[in-house]
């Protein structure tokens, strides 16, 4: 094995990814409705849009078949969007095959890479009305026990039968229609963990034959995956952010599970990191970090992950402050529609919110220290609510520090500058800094955090 990880295109250093879940983007929730929301996501800023999937979707109505979280919904919604019944169609409730493609055109022409999610490790279920397609003809794609019944794994779904090579070829050339057909820019895996790593390998070589520069994001654990299939994988910590900027945590907790973390990843790996996405906003909306802390502590939380190594990652609506309850099975059809409040937009929140998130990823595409240069975490006298550290490359370095806390603070860092540049200050919400015997010390109002240069 090599001792250091896949090389990922060069452009992943300064891209912000957008996570686009159709049913909640807009009032439609179609592909043509997301398709008039591209100039608004290039007024953002964004350069990495991440579709969840828009296949068909399993249909059966049959409730021991539905996963835990989709009966506690109480939506009644059988069209769960991660357990797919036909890999190759756009289901009805989005549009069409060619809407897909239309959107991926218009995308491209303003300069932004597309991902779609990847559904390989489990399908929908296999009751003859409502059976995936492909089943009908091969039903030895399913897993099945000794008397020849389908096996249920994770969240009841069926799962996929990577013995057979038949199966494999069948979604390996399903990866290559997608980049072939619709000039996708790569795929976001999910639950990768799940699905044999040989498998995602050979995809990744037969994808790249066709578009050498794709990208492969895996939602997994295993770190040593980027190897050799994927450039980015996930960084699982949004418990943990949640817990500190709502005091049940200490600040340090995030700098020892970054630590861990990145010192079991491979020398060149990437990761994503992010406040929310599809899996925490779901349901009851009680877990959206704009209801638990309100917009000015999600505000420093975003600032903090804009502020680390890797590449940040936006759920759609964080960027005006949405704290609306979404659903994996709310839409039109089915229960209620439940979608991002565009409202908000309109409002101070929302608007002071679009402009720190535009702010934010503009700076992550022009200042060299966030894209190239290493993370080192300073030692300070406030170790339960204060987060600061420095971002150092070759001609650039940056101090930050973040008030995980409601409350002021001043802090006295571990971080000798004999000198400031001549306008050092990039971003500063509800902060104050002084220079004495060459040490820092930093007054932060509730929630406030600081990013200047040395």
């Amino acid at each position: 094995m090599s001792c250091t990880a896949k090389s990922a295109p060069d452009f992943l250093k300064k891209s912000v990814i957008y996570q686009i879940f159709l049913r909640p983007f807009t009032p439609g929730g179609t592909l043509q409705s997301a398709f008039r929301m591209l100039p608004y996501l290039s007024e953002l800023g964004a350069d990495i849009l991440y579709l969840c999937p828009p296949m068909v979707a399993d249909d059966d109505v049959r409730l021991e078949f539905w996963s835990d979280r989709q009966k506690k919904c109480a939506l009644n919604n059988p069209m769960n969007p991660y357990r797919l019944k036909d890999y190759y169609n756009v289901d009805p409730e989005y549009g069409t095959n060619e809407d897909l493609k239309k959107l991926f055109e218009a995308a491209h022409q303003r300069g932004m890479h597309v991902l779609l999610d990847l559904v390989p490790g489990h399908t929908a279920v296999t009751h003859p009305w409502f059976q995936p397609v492909f089943l009908k003809e091969h039903p030895d794609f399913v897993v099945r026990d000794a008397e020849g019944r389908v096996k249920n794994g994770r969240w009841h779904f069926p799962e996929l039968n990577f013995e057979s090579s038949a199966l494999r070829e069948y979604l390996w050339q399903n990866m290559e229609m997608f980049i072939r057909n619709y000039d996708f820019d790569g795929f976001r895996c999910d639950v990768a963990d799940a699905v044999p790593l040989d498998f995602w390998e050979e995809g990744r070589r037969r994808i790249e034959a066709i578009k050498p520069d794709v990208i492969m994001l895996a939602e997994s654990g295993q770190k040593n995956e980027q190897n050799t299939a994927f450039d980015l994988n996930y960084f699982f910590a949004w418990g943990c952010l949640s817990d500190v900027f709502r005091g049940d945590e200490p600040a340090s907790k995030i700098v020892e599970i970054w630590q861990e973390y990145m010192n079991t990843l491979l020398p060149g790996a990437r990761v994503i990191h992010a406040t929310e996405n599809h899996d925490i906003v779901n349901e009851s909306g009680e877990n959206r970090i704009e209801k638990i802390i309100g917009r000015k502590g999600h505000d420093a939380m975003l600032f903090l992950d804009f502020s680390l190594d890797g590449v940040p990652f936006l759920y759609n609506g964080q960027e005006i402050a949405d704290s609306s309850m979404h659903s994996i099975w709310g839409n039109r059809f089915h229960g209620r529609n439940l979608t991002i409040d565009w409202s908000n937009a309109l409002t101070t929140d929302g608007q002071a919110r679009f402009d720190l998130v535009r702010k934010l990823i503009s700076m992550r595409k022009t200042e060299e220290a966030l894209y190239e240069g290493s993370v080192n975490w300073l030692e300070h006298d406030h170790k339960d609510s204060v987060l600061a550290l420095t971002r150092n490359s070759e001609n650039q370095n940056l101090l930050i520090a973040v008030n995980c806390r409601n409350q002021p603070v001043r802090v006295t860092l571990n971080c000798r500058i004999a000198r400031v540049v001549e306008t050092p200050v990039f971003m500063n919400r509800g902060a104050d800094f002084r220079i004495e015997d060459d040490m820092v010390q930093v007054d932060l109002l509730p929630y406030g955090f600081l990013m200047m240069e040395y």
